[in-house]
This record gives structure tokens, C-alpha cells and sequence, in this order.
């Protein structure tokens, strides 16, 4: 009688073994962690004509494929997602650039994009629209179970007409400039 309990209690507990482990219960997945991509860049200059819209301006999208794993919940594991934030600047005149200003890109579930733009090497001529570095900072914030989980990583890398950027400008001065390649990756680190 004993023997053919501990034979049920034994083939019932390596059935459950053999079953697939739940998230949150199993083991923790793997951090995914991806460059982030750059998918649309371009930047304006304008002739300044009477009329024209005076503002030179920087456009761009950023996404982050990444996925990484905060912790277990009772129905599977919490992580921040992959996001996707459109990033734009404007200024008037090579005076008022907004350089090393931290600028807010659009808003995303539980992460904040922001970008400074910096000063580019020179060679392509000073303006903010031909030369110049992006430092693009992704703040990832989670509130889970009284705690909030943060996480801050930063890529930066230099833009610049005949390396990365491509374009024209017009007889009227009007200069229009955009990525030679896309996606184009940003190696991103804590």
C-alpha cells in the first residue's frame, strides 16, 4: 500500500518537473541588449529670405530594441520594452544654438529620451546643422511593488556633411541635410 503511494507521489512530481516553468517562477530571461538605431535624422537651414520661416532646425527618431528584465511579478517577469521617441530642436541664429541643453524628446511609456547638441569638429564648417554631436541619454523608470527601478544609459556620436550626412543647398541659401545611411546605430552605456 505505502509503495504504490510513493509511486504515485513520484510519477506525479516528475510530471510536474517536466512541465514548462511559468515566468516569474522559472528561471530569469536573458537581458536583450541592442544598439540603439537612429531612423530618421535631417536637419534645415533656411535662406533667409523675407517670408521664409527663419529657424534652423535638427529632427530625429531614436529606438531602442532593447529589452531588460526589472524582476518577477506572480504573472511573469516585469521589463522595460523597447521605445521610440521623436527628438527636435530649433533655434535662429548661430548665436542661439542650444548647445550642451538637455532637450526632452517626445514622451514614451516609463522612459524619458532627452539629447544635448554639441559642438561638432570644425571641418564641415561650424553650423549646428553640418557638424555637430548628439549625446542622447535614455532614462528607463519602472514603479514595482513600492519600489521604482531606474536605469540611465547614455550614446553619443558626431554628425557631420561627407561622413554621415548628405544633402544640398539651394541657390537661396536653403541647405537640407539627412543621414547618408539608415539605421544608423548608437552604441549606448550605463
Amino acid at each position: 500500500m505505502y509503495g504504490t503511494q510513493i509511486i504515485a507521489l513520484l510519477t506525479a512530481a516528475s510530471t510536474v518537473a517536466a512541465l514548462p516553468q511559468r515566468p516569474g517562477i522559472g528561471e530569469r530571461p536573458a537581458d536583450k541588449i541592442y544598439p540603439w538605431q537612429i531612423s530618421t535624422l535631417y536637419t534645415h537651414s533656411p535662406s533667409g529670405r523675407p517670408g521664409n520661416d527663419p529657424h534652423s532646425t535638427l529632427n530625429f527618431t531614436i529606438n531602442d530594441y532593447s529589452t531588460i528584465v526589472i524582476g518577477g511579478t506572480p504573472t511573469g517577469w516585469a521589463v522595460w520594452g523597447p521605445s521610440t521617441a521623436n527628438c527636435s530642436a530649433q533655434w535662429l541664429t548661430s548665436a542661439d544654438v542650444p548647445y550642451d541643453t538637455p532637450i526632452n524628446c517626445s514622451e514614451t511609456l516609463n522612459s524619458q529620451w532627452s539629447f544635448k547638441l554639441l559642438p561638432g569638429t570644425g571641418e564641415a564648417g561650424y553650423g549646428a546643422t553640418t557638424d555637430f554631436n548628439l549625446e542622447i541619454t535614455l532614462k528607463d523608470e519602472l514603479y514595482l511593488f513600492g519600489t521604482t527601478y531606474t536605469k540611465i544609459f547614455k550614446g553619443t556620436d558626431l554628425f557631420k556633411v561627407g561622413e554621415n550626412l548628405a544633402g544640398q543647398c539651394g541657390g537661396s541659401g536653403v541647405c537640407n541635410w539627412g543621414l547618408q545611411n539608415t539605421p544608423y546605430n548608437i552604441t549606448q552605456g550605463q
